[in-house]
């Protein structure tokens, strides 16, 4: 999760292998045919120290949760990926941008966005259904207090940072860096995995105007993104679904997630749960992923330290543990087995591992 009052988290997933998704696909989607796809958020090679993968892929099988959305720092998808294959669960993979949003122009970003896609996307060719491209990269283009407009009007000095639902509420020169990095990603991806399906979106909190710039820009992606920490407003289920392509909720959580007690967290959560389930076929609502497997204490007071479904024990000096699962753990269980009547698809053989 990325912005506002966050750390900034670029996550880069692998989704694992089921089987063919499209056309002569391998792989594809675990999917019930009356509910939406439901997984989780983590940070397990840039954060949760001493926490084994092993442990993470028991505690989503645990929660009856399909995917696992992770970051590839240090190529880390290699050894997730046969551990998850063990447990059943599904990676969801996230590709960064090539460089620096702040100190690469937006020529020579696209060119080093390009060539990460390409080569991260074909290193697994076949694999992953799916590639989430960029995390949360349009609050970097957010206009500021006294910044020019593209139509050529300032933006007030005594204002905030704007809210990001129109076109304008975004800063030209900033957002060209974010277009040529998201379009390398789509274009790197498209020429070395080419029947995965892309997924580009925002941070959600309003930035339904990034959409219309990426269309103005000439982007095409096949599933849209977008994160949801305050109960994603029907219109903009409406302007997301008016994209043509189905909508995956990647990271969310309720109330903002940290801030109400256990018991208030895990309400909100069944509730959000049910919402998405209402909304699903009217908005083509696919996937749903929770904002965070565990907390993350060592951040200090902060958001993360607060929002996983299972408490940290422990700390710097004497290593960290999986603690007891919070009420929000259970909430999410109970609420994803509600629907027990529709099977599974048969996912076929894996196809062999990448080398």
């Amino acid at each position: 999760m990325v912005g506002l009052d966050r750390r900034s988290v670029v996550a880069g997933l692998g989704a694992i292998g089921l089987s063919a998704c499209k056309g002569a696909r391998a792989l594809a989607l675990p999917r019930r045919s009356d509910d939406l796809i439901w997984g989780a958020c983590g940070h397990p090679f840039q954060a949760y120290p001493g926490i084994p993968l092993e442990t993470q892929l028991q505690l989503l099988r645990d929660l009856g949760l399909q995917y696992y959305r992770v970051g590839n720092r240090n190529n880390g998808l290699a050894r997730l990926l046969p551990l998850a294959r063990e447990y059943g669960i599904s990676l969801l993979p996230v590709i960064g941008p090539g460089a620096s949003l702040d100190k690469t122009p937006p020529e020579k970003q696209y060119e080093l966005s390009r060539k990460k896609g390409l080569e991260v996307s074909r290193q697994y060719r076949g694999i992953f259904p799916v590639w989430e491209l960029g995390n949360e990269l349009e609050i970097y283009a957010i206009i500021k207090p006294c910044e020019m407009r593209d139509n050529g009007t300032q933006y007030p000095c005594d204002w905030g940072p704007a809210g990001g639902v129109g076109r304008l509420d975004y800063y030209g020169p900033r957002w060209e860096k974010v277009s040529a990095a998201l379009k390398g990603l789509l274009d790197g991806v498209a020429e070395g995995d080419p029947e995965a399906r892309r997924a580009i979106g925002t941070a959600g909190w309003g930035h339904i105007g990034a959409f219309d710039r990426m269309v103005d820009d000439g982007l095409d992606w096949e599933i849209t993104v977008w994160h949801d920490y305050e109960t994603i407003r029907e219109d903009f289920l409406q302007r997301l679904a008016d994209l043509g392509k189905p909508i995956w909720i990647t990271e969310f959580n309720a109330g903002a997630g940290g801030f109400e007690t256990d018991e208030e967290n895990a309400r909100l959560l069944r509730e959000r749960i049910a919402w998405y389930r209402s909304v699903r076929v009217a908005y083509r609502v696919e996937a749903a992923f929770v904002y965070e497997l565990l907390d993350e204490p060592y951040w200090g007071d902060h958001y993360e330290a607060r929002m996983g479904l299972y408490r940290m024990e422990g700390s710097k000096e004497e290593g960290w543990r999986v603690g007891d699962a919070k009420p929000a753990a259970h909430a999410v269980k109970q609420a994803i087995a509600e629907v027990q009547t529709a099977a599974f698809t048969d996912p076929g053989p894996p196809p062999a591992l990448p080398r």
